[in-house]
């Protein structure tokens, strides 16, 4: 997974034009080649009371100072410019430029990541200790940039259920941001290894339909295509971003907050060391549009520290060694919770009148002491809430474990016919 980001890191992307696509395609290569379903829609498309906007193309940009020095060089790093800035090439005075300059007063170390989609202007951003040092004089400002109508670009693919089930589970990510390496790709990253373990699963209750898309215009674009199907089948779905820092696990709820990606997340979740769950009114990726009144989808955010809760959040510093191979594994390994869980959960009904006679099956002591007779076995305990209302998280988070890890004991409960 490190390797991976280390590979899309240097591109540039936005949410339309050539490193987008460039990025979807390496993507693609990484879970195997021909799945990724790439779809375009056109500029000026409308969706909603959105428009889709024109390709954005940049090649360089920088500022000359007076003294001859080449500063914000786009291609020393690619957010000096302003994300889809229009293009310029002028010499203009420092009262002019700085009010096309960007930088962050407190941490004066960091360019930050300034975006410009749906007004056109043209800027750069800078550091803002370099920003002190600017002199009166004339400065020569270049971005070889243009827009043309093209097309938006998104991706998705659906990974089907082996037991004929129509449901889905939405796994949704964003690809849209430039080189900063948590914010931007720990989602994607994370989304197409969790997809790569999905495929090599015998049994899969769900079917797994996973988004790739530009932020906010893209899952718009998708949800103006699929709405119906999704209101019909999603059964949960889950706004991957942030995720591959190596701090506390946090969920955004849905509006709702008791869907059951809400329920199945908490659960999954809430002993994590330093857990932090939010309402939507903290809302800030995709989960804004899944959730929305007239979609009300039960799509909630999983990230790790959440986005704008860490310094680095926008900025040059959301580097590479912001994330690592074992923060990765990690969020890997807890969306794999999530949906084991997922798979694992079912309401069952106890089939006997009173505590069946586990001794016979061998799923409880035949000797009684005072130890054993002072502990009930995980499988009374299991089947004392069996009552046909509780489902298997419910009972898990009672029982303090993860609902997956009754796998065993479920389908011990079955073969006996103990439950249904």
């Amino acid at each position: 997974m490190y390797v991976l980001a280390k590979k899309l890191f240097p591109i540039c992307r936005s949410i339309t034009g050539a490193g987008f696509r460039q990025s979807l395609k390496i993507l693609d290569e990484a879970i195997g080649g021909n799945i990724l379903q790439i779809h375009s829609i056109k500029s000026g498309t409308k969706v909603y009371d959105w428009i889709v906007p024109q390709e954005w193309q940049i090649n360089d940009a920088y500022i000359v100072t007076p003294d001859g020095e080449k500063i914000c060089d786009f291609k020393e790093n690619n957010l000096h410019v302003l994300n889809y800035s229009e293009g310029i090439d002028a010499e203009i005075s420092l009262q002019e430029l700085q009010n096309h300059l960007y930088s962050i007063e407190d941490y004066e170390d960091a360019i930050p990541y300034v975006t410009s989609y749906y007004k056109r202007r043209w800027g750069f951003c800078i550091k803002h200790k370099d920003r002190k040092k600017l002199k009166n004089g004339n400065y020569k400002v270049f971005i070889d940039a243009k827009h043309f109508d093209g097309v938006l670009n998104y991706a998705d693919f659906i990974i089907p259920s082996t037991q004929n089930c129509k449901d889905e589970i939405l796994i949704s990510t964003y690809l849209c941001h430039p080189s900063m390496a948590n914010n931007e790709l720990s989602g994607p990253i994370v989304a197409i290894f969790l997809a790569k373990w999905l495929l090599e699963q015998k049994h899969r209750k769900y079917n797994y339909r996973f988004l790739i898309a530009p932020e906010t215009i893209g899952s718009i674009v998708y949800i103006n295509k699929h709405l119906k199907h999704l209101q019909k089948y999603t059964k949960a779905g889950f706004a991957l971003s942030c995720i591959g820092d190596d701090n506390a696990y946090s969920l955004i709820h849905t509006p709702r907050e008791d869907t059951l990606a809400d329920k199945v997340a908490l659960h999954t979740l809430k002993n994590k060391a330093n857990f932090k769950e939010f309402s939507f009114l903290d809302r800030g990726g995709n989960e804004r549009q899944f959730c929305a009144p007239l979609v009300n989808l039960p799509v909630v955010g999983v990230c790790r520290t959440r986005f704008g809760d860490y310094k680095e959040y926008h900025t040059s510093k959301d580097d590479l060694s912001l994330i690592s191979p074992t923060s990765l594994e990690n969020s890997l390994k807890a969306m794999q919770e999530i949906i084991m869980n997922l798979e694992i959960n079912e309401i069952y009904k106890s089939t006997t009148f009173c505590e069946p006679n586990l001794g016979k099956r061998g799923l409880y002591h035949t000797i009684n002491t005072v130890s054993t007779n002072s502990q009930i076995p995980l499988s009374c305990n299991f089947l004392a809430y069996c009552d046909g209302q509780n489902d298997v998280l419910d009972i898990a988070s009672k029982l303090n474990i993860q609902a997956y890890e009754l796998k065993d004991l479920i389908e011990k409960l079955k073969f006996h016919k103990l439950i249904l």
